[in-house]
């Protein structure tokens, strides 16, 4: 801040007179700043509303320095114009840039200092005069930005939650089947989501593992907006909350191309190691979109039941089976071991035993493949497989149970086991 030494008594006279010359055409000077701004800042023109009200923040805020220059007062001693707090608030709710604001301010103190020096430049003293306007006009404009930036921040803060509220409220009675009820109502409805229907929709939920104490949406968001570049969405994605750790978003696809692992865990690298996300399947249209976003709700359940630390990415079309024996998953375990029988037991050894099993079957009993996979020489697959035929007691295949035995693998990989096992 830069404190204005003591002026002359002469250049505080003159200042007085300079002020008080300008306060009967105070309207003119507003006018004139207003359509400087307008012109020079794209963001404050255009809309009659808008210019209104710049009007008449720019006439507070020109009123309040002239009486500070004729009656020597503190600037910082004054209380922003009500006018120009509300220009911030609206500001704020059009999400025009804070930028623009700022700028606003600068550009105004400079053309109101152009009219201040045609005045001062009449009279004496004017090198001091000049001197004392440039000072005390400065103080006020940096004392008076703070204020209404923080208006618009807290305005802003308010406006996006007001619009969050809005958008979940929307997006629960999409996912309940209240709306939209026919073609009639869509437009209503991606008007308020800002996102059509018409396309083919990714369902995901993202989230924090733990859950952070306070909320980390942005943080969230971000993650689903890199998410639609990497995976070349064919717009922007919709991201709405849904508690402090974890977010519900869509991305709009071009085709029903299943999502790439690899390509969605290279994102989440990105960004740090906490950061989780469950995808479903690609759906078309209004029920697409609530298909899909199941799919990732089950998804998820399925990578918070394998323990107390879920993979990075898992995806529908790897767990779908596994999500419906989520609903019962004491019954799915007692399942898994009459099929399995002890190969089903938890030891560290067998659970390997397990991993190669399913591995192979995956691959079509290719030893080549599963030991790409899972990095170990083939003969150490070979092994293995034999071992696990030996564990469970009779080969996979033997009868008509391979399906069986894969759904169960399955089963044993993701859901963790009961306490009493």
């Amino acid at each position: 801040m830069i404190e204005p030494s003591p002026a002359p008594e002469d250049a505080v006279t003159t200042v007085a007179d300079v002020a008080g010359a300008l306060a009967p055409r105070r309207a003119e000077v507003s006018a004139s700043i207003s359509d400087v701004l307008a012109t020079r800042i794209d963001e404050l023109g255009g809309d009659p509303a808008l210019r209104d009200l710049l009007g008449a923040s720019v006439e507070g805020n020109v009123e309040t320095i002239l009486h500070v220059l004729r009656h020597d007062l503190d600037p910082r001693g004054v209380e922003p114009p009500a006018a120009a707090v509300a220009y911030a608030q609206r500001l704020a709710q059009r999400g025009v840039p804070v930028n623009a604001l700022i700028r606003a301010y600068r550009v105004g103190q400079a053309h109101l200092m152009e009219w201040a020096f045609a005045e001062v430049a009449r009279r004496l003293g004017a090198a001091a005069a000049s001197q004392r306007i440039v000072l005390v006009v400065m103080d006020y404009v940096d004392h008076v930005t703070q204020h209404v930036v923080a208006a618009y921040e807290a305005e802003r803060e308010r406006t996006r939650r007001g619009r969050h509220a809005m958008r979940i409220a929307r997006v629960r009675d999409v996912l309940a089947g209240r709306t939209p009820t026919g073609p009639e109502d869509r437009p209503a409805v991606e008007s308020t989501l800002g996102y059509r229907f018409a396309a083919v929709h990714l369902g995901l939920v993202v989230w924090l593992e733990p859950a952070p104490p306070e909320s980390a949406f942005a943080a969230l968001e971000r993650v689903a907006l890199d998410l639609g570049s990497a995976l070349e969405a064919a717009g922007r994605p919709l991201v709405v909350p849904w508690d402090a750790g974890s977010v519900w978003a869509w991305l709009p696809c071009r085709d029903d191309t299943a999502p790439s692992h690899e390509v969605v865990a290279g994102v989440l690298a990105r960004h740090g190691p906490g950061v989780r996300v469950a995808a479903g399947a690609p759906a078309e249209g209004v029920e697409g979109f609530r298909t899909t976003h199941d799919q990732a709700r089950r998804a998820r359940e399925v990578a918070l039941a394998a323990g107390a630390d879920p993979p990075p990415v898992t995806l529908f079309d790897e767990v779908g089976a596994v999500a419906l024996l989520c609903a019962d998953r004491e019954g799915a375990w007692a399942w898994a071991r009459r099929v399995l029988g002890p190969l089903a037991d938890p030891d560290p050894g067998v659970a390997r035993l397990r991993e190669t099993l399913r591995t192979f079957l995956a691959t079509g009993g290719s030893l080549a493949t599963t030991a790409r996979r899972l990095r170990v020489h083939r003969n150490t697959v070979k092994y293995r497989v034999a071992r696990a035929h030996e564990v469970r007691g009779r080969p996979v295949g033997d009868g008509d149970d391979r399906l069986d035995v894969e759904l169960a693998l399955l089963a044993c990989a993701w859901l963790r086991a009961p306490a009493s096992d």
